[in-house]
């Protein structure tokens, strides 16, 4: 240990063990470092007043703290933490209810119902499960597209740096989040699913230590556990992860020296959510009475810790490994090295559907589960009206006497019966059950179809299948319809650029300073300093102005509907393309015609080119009067006449023949010979982002 101040004693102060030589060290900045190994140097000291200040115990910044701590200390802070994680998991006690009740919801099993009666019908209307499958599908398109979910834009003025390092990290990350990281797409969808049903889910990203390389998960939101004052998890204090591992699996952790040799409870009973226990039983799955798994909380907290407290009193960030049984595993610092403010570093993120009254959102369950009951409820009673009504019940006489009284009567059998001479139907008095209600019909219809309406509006426009008019009506209906999914889908978007953040800086810190890798095509690398978000940043391909596929093509089809009404002041061969691209075709260039380079030649052979619909080009030294008086018998000639495509190629051609001829005529009414030479030049007209060439000399003809 070391003590930060050094103390020189006076005369009268009594004797103590002095440092030697040995015991002195100098650090960067000149100043004088006593170590002392002896304890009782240590006792000495605090006795006599030296050791008033907390003594900093020198370890590495990525160290776990547990293996310098004291016992005690160690028991403290557990007490601590579990306590806070328990009122953690009061304070949302009934989250859990709710989620259960999700499950039950979706109608992905059937119940054998015994009420009112056995036999009555137990189907869950579909409504809920299909807006949550719905949703899944058109997000996780547009999170996670087949080209890559990254794309990279730079921060301050574009220099060729930038362009390269930016294309470096796009092409790295979209590699990585398709190959290095098999798990990336499946967890995504698996958590759009949970933030449709539920409103709230979890990412979390970081670096697997055995794998040697990035992992991301999802989270459902019943295991992940906050302060009740916290509003995001930027400022939140105190949150926690709740999962298992195998007992092998700790082992391997504790000898790659992640978590510390420490007993606990192997043969600890985990017990599972309600509303996991309602999964497993729509899957069919049961949990075994016999496992090694063991419960593991991952608390990121803001905490004192003996013994590496801040000088300030500030609660610093950590990151506490513990068991159920509050045995700590380990203990590490959650900021950087060089941040003189301490700021944690996130590992989370928390993906949203609709921001709810606290930090949990609002998923489907919330927004249309009441209106799942209803339409369920009016189903149910329908399909019991059809069964009573198809199948009637009665009372019969006393004195009737039936064959198998017990079995329904088959269609087409008649049956033998014991009655006294009379009427049969007096005998027998069916009670009065009626046809399904038509009014029950129509309430589960208009709750249907009000469901269905909040949930995927956008949908019901583009599927209906009818003409709204022009393009900007259709764009308008869409706009309108889709205003619940577009702010939905702005928050995934945003959700998933901090994601894609925590990726790079995870990037930044494990990978080499020169990292190859192999794609299709050849080799390429990458530079850990690529990563450092100062030069450019990382978001996610989506747009989040554009929800979905109909909003992108209904924008191109308005674009290309203003170009052609006038043709020569568009590019339709790249608005084409975006078309192409919006409605998802592969290479799109294979479908456009290749452009041809314009021909020179003499006029008759230009004559043939443009009936081909070649283009064609004038050149200085040609004779512009016999091409214009060729050309021009061309397009007067009444065989030709109904070829538009020659005719326009042959006036534009004409025209540029013109040019040059008056271009020559200006140069013989100037004597100097130089500027002759100035009028005659043809100066090269500049590519798209290129400078403009500087302004030829001003010619003064008097």
């Amino acid at each position: 240990m070391a003590i930060e101040k050094v103390i020189t004693p006076d005369l009268e102060t009594p004797s103590i063990t002095i440092p030697t030589d040995e015991d002195i060290k100098l650090d960067e900045a000149g100043n004088a470092e006593i170590t002392l190994q002896d304890d009782q140097v240590l006792a000495e000291a605090e006795a006599m007043g030296l050791m008033d200040e907390p003594m900093q115990m020198s370890s590495d910044h990525d160290a776990n703290l547990v293996e310098l701590m004291e016992e005690q200390d160690i028991s403290e802070v557990a007490n601590d933490l579990y306590a806070g994680y328990q009122i953690d998991k009061e304070s949302r006690g009934d989250y859990d209810d709710i989620a259960e009740d999700g499950v039950n919801l979706l109608g992905l099993s059937y119940d054998e119902g015994n009420q009112p009666f056995p036999g009555a019908c137990g189907s869950t209307h579909p409504i809920l499960a299909q807006s949550v499958v719905k949703f899944q599908a058109k997000a996780f398109k547009e999170l996670f597209p087949t080209e890559g979910p990254v794309r990279t834009r730079i921060m301050g003025v574009q220099t060729e740096q930038k362009l390269a390092q930016a294309n470096r990290v796009r092409d790295f990350m979209n590699w990585q989040t398709q190959t290095q990281m098999p798990e990336y797409g499946p967890e995504l969808d698996r958590l759009l699913f949970h933030v449709a049903l539920y409103g709230s889910s979890f990412k979390k990203t970081y670096w697997d230590a055995p794998l040697n390389r990035p992992r991301t998960e999802y989270i459902k939101a019943q295991d992940f556990y906050i302060d009740y004052y916290a509003s995001n998890l930027e400022t939140a204090e105190r949150y926690t992860h709740r999962y298992t591992l195998s007992q092998n699996q700790i082992r391997k952790l504790q000898l790659a020296g992640l978590f510390a040799e420490v007993d606990y409870i192997e043969d600890t009973n985990v017990s599972d959510s309600a509303a996991q226990d309602a999964e497993n039983e729509v899957v069919g799955l049961s949990k075994p009475s016999n496992t090694d798994r063991v419960e593991i909380l991952e608390m990121h907290v803001d905490a004192d810790i003996p013994g590496f407290e801040d000088p300030d009193g500030v609660k610093l960030p950590y990151i506490v490994y513990m068991t159920a049984d509050q045995k700590v595993l380990s203990i590490r610092r959650n900021w950087d090295i060089d941040d003189p403010f301490k700021k944690k570093k996130l590992y989370f993120t928390h993906y949203t559907m609709i921001p709810g009254l606290g930090f949990y959102g609002y998923g489907y369950l919330h927004l249309i589960g009441g209106l799942t009951k209803t339409a369920t409820s009016s189903m149910r009673q329908l399909i019991d009206a059809g069964t009573f009504a198809n199948l009637p019940g009665g009372f019969k006489a006393h004195g009737l006497r039936v064959l198998a009284p017990d079995e329904p009567i088959a269609p087409g059998e008649w049956r033998e019966v014991n009655s006294p001479a009379g009427d049969l139907g007096k005998s027998l008095q069916p009670l009065p059950f009626k046809e399904p209600s038509s009014t029950l019909m129509n309430l589960m219809q208009y709750v249907t179809n009000a469901a269905r309406e909040f949930a995927d509006a956008t949908d019901n426009v583009v599927e209906s299948g009818s003409n709204y008019g022009p393009v900007g009506t259709t764009m308008a209906l869409l706009e309108q319809s889709s205003k619940l999914f577009a702010a939905v889908h702005k928050r995934m978007h945003e959700s998933q650029t901090k994601d894609l953040r925590i990726l790079a800086r995870l990037d930044q810190e494990y990978l080499p300073s020169v990292y190859p890798y192999q794609v299709s095509g050849g080799a390429q690398q990458v530079f850990s300093q690529d990563f450092n978000l100062k030069n450019i940043d990382v978001i996610p391909v989506s747009d989040p102005n554009m929800p979905t596929e109909a909003h992108r093509i209904a924008k191109i089809n308005a674009i290309m509907s203003i170009a052609q009404q006038n043709p020569q002041q568009y590019n339709m061969a790249l608005i084409s393309q975006e078309l192409f691209q919006a409605m998802g075709v592969e290479d799109p260039k294979r479908y456009l015609a290749q452009s041809r380079p314009p021909f020179t030649g003499d006029p008759i052979t230009e004559n043939m080119a443009a009936m081909k619909g070649a283009p064609l080009k004038a050149s200085i030294e040609q004779n512009h009067d016999a091409h214009i008086i060729v050309h021009g018998t061309m397009l007067q000639n009444p065989a030709y006449a109904e070829n538009r495509q020659m005719q326009q190629i042959l006036m534009a051609h004409i025209q540029e023949h013109l040019s040059m001829k008056y271009r020559q005529e200006m140069a013989q009414m100037v004597g100097d010979p130089q500027l002759q030479q100035i009028i005659m030049s043809n100066p090269p007209q500049p590519q798209p982002g290129q400078p403009k060439p500087p302004n030829p000399p001003q010619l003064h003809l008097n």
